[in-house]
């Protein structure tokens, strides 16, 4: 990977995307956990601890909820007043899911633990594992504090917000039940002076991005963005079961395409970084609708077909991957100008977004999908010849179609890895967390 994509610096970036697709895929509670975390980290702040401490904290309670993606779409999809058992049964499992994936985010290790325990309650009546007082970590309790707070005062299908009186008595009354009374005081202390924080967008990211400069050293590895880059591919993967390891696959393939066509070190990065976030937007679709069997409707057209723009949108918003943003815009445009979202014709198409529009047409057709079976790759590849010129850029198809044989060969080999069942079960999919090595050998 090149300086630009290995430093802190795209680290970070990809922090601040994770933490915005979490958004995005939890519908109605889409600012949850960043409110929670400006409130968490004021009654850390509060209650003396360091300044170490109050950055995992913070950023514990912006992940606290990774765990949910791919577990119970429908909870925050189409929420309902009673969630059936076996829904909530599934719910109640994501803090020990959330605990694996934050496990393996590089420097956040630390942060597992405060994920795990942050629905326990001191009474002991909570979960994962019924801890109970102080044996519950000072962390998770402010966290399962600030949740509750935060969760009051959103509008939920059972009621209203409730007012800051209210949650006052609601906390009052639970002290010693689900909150600890340190952190019940403190909170208590904050709301009745009027110095409970109010949530700003812009002053979340701004402590967002000194919680994360915290934590991390100086000088970062191409490894551990490779294996933040993994998460967040497979979080979006794991929002679609039909579409496992497809990141990475188009990730693979775009690389090999820019290998063949003589690349330099920094596009070639580009397009193993864009391969992966591509799809970054399909967390903002509802899982009915990326695994409908049949035809879409208009409404559902509409909604599957947003996800390159909101995908473009958080890249865009995100200084250190903005360069990022077309590749996911416009890797649904068409050479002839019948694409999406735009209707770009030709050259008018981002060069990164015309390799990735080749790459993941051919991995959606040699995967199966809910509404039809996989594709031969010899079948692909006549109709990725056949479309050269209409769908996609001639220069481009050409490349892909002398891609060698031993990429392709890699990428079934990583296609039959993401279906295996055993594999399924895992917190992540198995990835190389750098860049790989593609012989040059150009076409044409």
């Amino acid at each position: 990977m090149s300086r630009s994509h290995s430093g802190r610096a795209f680290y970070v970036g990809l922090i601040q995307a994770l933490t915005q697709v979490l958004g995005s895929a939890k519908g109605y509670l889409a600012d949850h956990g960043p409110r929670v975390a400006v409130l968490a980290s004021k009654i850390a702040d509060r209650m003396g601890l360091s300044s170490k401490d109050t950055s995992q904290l913070f950023l514990a309670a912006v992940l606290s909820d990774i765990g949910m993606v791919g577990l119970a779409e429908e909870a925050w999809e189409h929420p309902v007043v009673d969630l059936p058992p076996e829904v909530r049964a599934r719910v109640k499992r994501h803090p020990v899911r959330s605990e694996a994936r934050v496990g393996l985010i590089p420097h956040l290790e630390d942060l597992a633990p405060l994920v795990r325990h942050h629905h326990e309650w001191w009474d002991g009546s909570g979960y994962p594992d019924g801890l109970n007082g102080r044996a519950i970590p000072i962390g998770a309790q402010i966290l399962r504090l600030a949740d509750t707070v935060v969760a009051l005062s959103q509008p939920r299908p059972q009621r209203g917000a409730l007012s800051a009186d209210a949650i006052g008595e609601v906390v009052a009354r639970s002290v010693g039940v689900e909150f600890g009374p340190e952190v019940a005081r403190t909170f208590l202390g904050l709301w009745k002076s009027g110095y409970v924080p109010e949530y700003r967008p812009q002053t979340f990211k701004l402590a967002l991005e000194q919680a994360v400069g915290e934590l991390l050293p100086d000088r970062m590895s191409p490894l551990s963005n490779g294996q933040l880059l993994t998460i967040l591919a497979n979080l979006i993967d794991c929002k679609d079961p039909y579409t496992a390891g497809h990141s990475r696959r188009v990730a693979l393939l775009a690389t090999a395409v820019g290998a063949n066509m003589g690349f330099r070190e920094h596009m070639r990065s580009a397009l193993w970084a864009g391969g992966y976030l591509h799809d970054l937007g399909k967390l903002s679709v509802p899982l009915s609708v990326l695994t409908k069997v049949g035809r879409l409707d208009a409404t559902e057209e509409v909604l599957m077909r947003s996800h390159s723009a909101a995908g473009a949108e958080i890249l865009e918003s995100i200084a250190p991957l903005r360069h990022l943003a077309p590749g996911a815009r416009h890797h649904h445009e068409r050479w002839d100008g019948g694409g999406y979202p735009d209707g770009l014709v030709g050259d008018d198409i981002p060069l990164i977004a015309q390799i990735l529009a080749v790459c993941d047409s051919y991995d959606a057709m040699t995967s199966a999908r809910a509404y039809r079976d996989s594709r031969s790759h010899e079948d692909a590849m006549q109709e990725i010849a056949r479309c050269s010129g209409t769908h996609f850029c001639p220069r481009v198809a050409e490349t892909f179609l002398a891609i060698p044989e031993q990429v392709f060969v890699a990428v079934r080999a990583e296609s039959r890895a993401s279906r295996s069942p055993a594999v399924m079960e895992l917190p992540l999919f198995p990835s190389p967390a750098v860049e790989p090595s593609f012989p040059l050998r150009h076409a044409g």
